[in-house]
């Protein structure tokens, strides 16, 4: 059954929804490193993932396969729709929907996996990426099917997944590499003078989604944020000061309780400053808890 996209009854529920800071993620190498080096002229792909859900009408809150087309377009693939034409890549895959714990009477959560694999028409399978996302209980009381469904739009590994392959397959670049690249440039992106984006050209579809990608910005940069913190990767670490200036407050102390988590103690000037001068009260508590915490102290 064709997918429906209902993106903007998504986006009303969801800006106020909280998310689990996990991120269930599982990157498999299919190849010899070596052979990403020798596949940067590749751009065509043919996109092939199979979405499913348990609930009984089989109906689809948002079309998974139209979504991934669309970030891959956004950072310059151009998809082949039909499997015969010549294309040098496919993302086979699936979403799957599954019915998870009972949280009352008749009332389930769905546990969201999505499996997407990149091939090469000569190099065969390249690497392979597995996200898994549930609901969490949450003190809105949120539907936990759109919980879920926000912790799996949110997640890293596919919110940036356009730029994940991209990475990989021109520039041979880990999806670490590719997270620090996103966030550099989404605080460079905020210095510049604002310009209105003309984009009455865009079909619905493809701008809902857009959209929808916009929204969901600064969830998934708190949580890759944490994805480092989480893989005890301190290539993040010279990134947090620029971080501070994103336009979300909540990424803002994300990075000020990231200084702790790498205790960085040269950052301890910064955030003494923070405590004293940052315009966010969030900001301000965080760098007092995190200088507590860095001396050991109780806040």
């Amino acid at each position: 059954m064709k997918s429906q996209i209902l993106f903007p009854v998504v986006m009303l529920v969801m800006v106020c929804v909280f998310v689990s800071d996990r991120v269930l993620a599982n990157v498999q190498y299919l190849t010899d490193p070596a052979v990403f080096s020798t596949l940067r002229a590749a751009n065509t792909i043919y996109v092939d993932v199979q979405a499913s859900t348990w609930k009984t009408r089989g109906r689809l809150l948002w079309d998974a396969p139209a979504d991934i087309r669309t970030k891959l377009v956004a950072v310059g693939f151009e998809i082949v729709r039909e499997k015969n034409q010549p294309h040098a890549l496919t993302l086979t895959g699936s979403y799957e929907e599954t019915r998870g714990r009972q949280f009352g009477i008749n009332r389930y959560g769905t546990v969201l996996t999505g499996t997407f694999r990149i091939e090469h028409h000569e190099k065969g399978p390249l690497f392979e990426i597995t996200i898994q996302e549930k609901a969490t209980l949450t003190p809105l009381g949120t539907l936990p099917y759109l919980d879920s469904l926000h912790n799996f739009l949110t997640n890293p590994y596919y919110h940036f997944l356009g730029e994940i392959v991209d990475g990989q397959i021109h520039r041979n670049q880990d999806a670490h590499r590719v997270f620090l690249k996103e966030l550099r440039a989404k605080v460079a992106h905020e210095a510049l003078p604002k310009v209105s984006d003309n984009s009455d050209w865009l079909p619905e579809g493809i701008h809902s989604m857009q959209q929808a990608h916009t929204l969901y910005e600064p969830v998934a940069a708190r949580r890759t944020i944490e994805e480092f913190v989480q893989a005890k990767d301190e290539r993040i670490v010279d990134l947090l000061p620029d971080l501070l200036k994103h336009p979300d407050v909540y990424v803002k102390v994300r990075s000020v309780e990231a200084f702790g988590d790498f205790d960085v103690t040269d950052a301890l000037p910064l955030l003494r400053d923070l405590e004293e001068n940052a315009t966010d009260v969030e900001v301000k508590h965080a760098a007092a808890a995190t200088i507590s915490r860095m001396a050991g102290i109780s806040p």
